[in-house]
């Protein structure tokens, strides 16, 4: 039996990945969500696409009578949060709660929140699990965690299974070029080494991130989506790769998948001042727990990034 599933910020950039991913299942229908008129998409061509905007409700009522799960994207990305904190209020924290309201009406099953990791504050440091404080004062953080805390009472209250995602630094392609988030680390460096054929870092690389591809993001969500209620708990979960590494480690991870098809590929940053003394453990254990695994397919991630903007850059 398949379950059917809407996606809000489906077209975006992690949200194509994952609804291409579901797409290609014979256990999932696809439905996809846009503010705006759009066609289904080459890569999940025979999905369903809605209007639907979760600030005005109003548009609800496009919303397929037979839903079993939401997967909720739709938010505020953390410069338009920080500039504009009540326009974050609205997208990221008015509109899941609006959304998981009108769910719970409709008898859907699942309600699939996607939050942030920065919700345990900002720079992340120590020993994270889904039992640490969270002390996110950013915009953005703050708005997502209070979007956590709507699905976390509604799922407490057994009107509807709550999952609470907390995403670590997610990385690969886009489904389309145009969705992609090129402020990001992996996202401007993989372009710079296509386009510039060299690498140039502004800092020295030292800070501790938490990476995960994207391909181990949306196996994360295939499996969430039949994960039986004993196994959910309270519903919060952090996702994440298996251990932290610096981003000039990343970047030289760039830099060697780049080499092997460009030859030299310089990388430049400035010296390190000093050692980094500070340590990141994002812990995943709670959902490896359930049967979930990582595949860390770096390698493969990167390469299909790189052949992505070639395709734009050099065709």
């Amino acid at each position: 039996m398949s379950t059917s599933v809407l996606l809000v910020g489906g077209f975006g950039n992690l949200g194509g990945r994952i609804a291409h991913h579901l797409a290609e299942k014979s256990d999932c229908n696809i439905v996809l969500a846009s503010r705006t008129k759009r066609e289904a998409p080459t890569w999940a061509k025979h999905a369903r696409v809605i209007q639907l905007d979760t600030t005005d409700p109003s548009t609800f009522i496009n919303i397929p009578q037979h839903v079993d799960c939401i997967i909720q994207l739709a938010a505020t990305n953390d410069v338009d949060s920080a500039n504009n904190p009540d326009i974050a209020r609205l997208v990221t924290t008015d509109g899941t709660m609006a959304l998981i309201k009108e769910a719970i009406n409709r008898h859907v099953g699942r309600f699939l929140y996607f939050s942030t990791a920065h919700v345990y504050g900002s720079p992340l440091v120590g020993d994270l699990t889904e039992l640490s404080p969270t002390n996110g004062t950013h915009p953005y953080a703050a708005t997502h965690l209070a979007a956590e805390n709507v699905v976390s009472e509604f799922h407490e209250k057994n009107e509807i299974i709550g999952i609470n995602v907390r995403l670590s630094n997610s990385y690969g392609r886009p489904m389309e070029f145009d969705s992609g988030d090129w402020r990001t680390l992996t996202s401007d460096l993989c372009r710079q080494a296509v386009v510039n054929k060299r690498l140039e870092m502004h800092t020295d690389g030292q800070q501790l991130r938490n990476f995960v591809t994207k391909t181990d993001v949306v196996r994360a969500v295939h499996h969430l989506l039949s994960l039986s209620k004993d196994k959910i708990g309270n519903g919060v979960f952090n996702l994440g790769g298996s251990s932290s590494r610096s981003i000039l480690s990343m970047a030289k991870l760039i830099q060697r998948r780049a080499e092997l098809r460009y030859a030299a590929v310089p990388l430049t940053h400035p010296e390190a001042t000093s050692e980094n003394s500070s340590s990141l453990n994002f812990d995943i254990h709670k959902l490896l727990a359930t049967g979930y695994s990582l595949t860390e397919n770096a390698d493969q991630e990167i390469d299909e990034f790189l052949d992505m903007i070639e395709t734009h850059y050099l065709k």
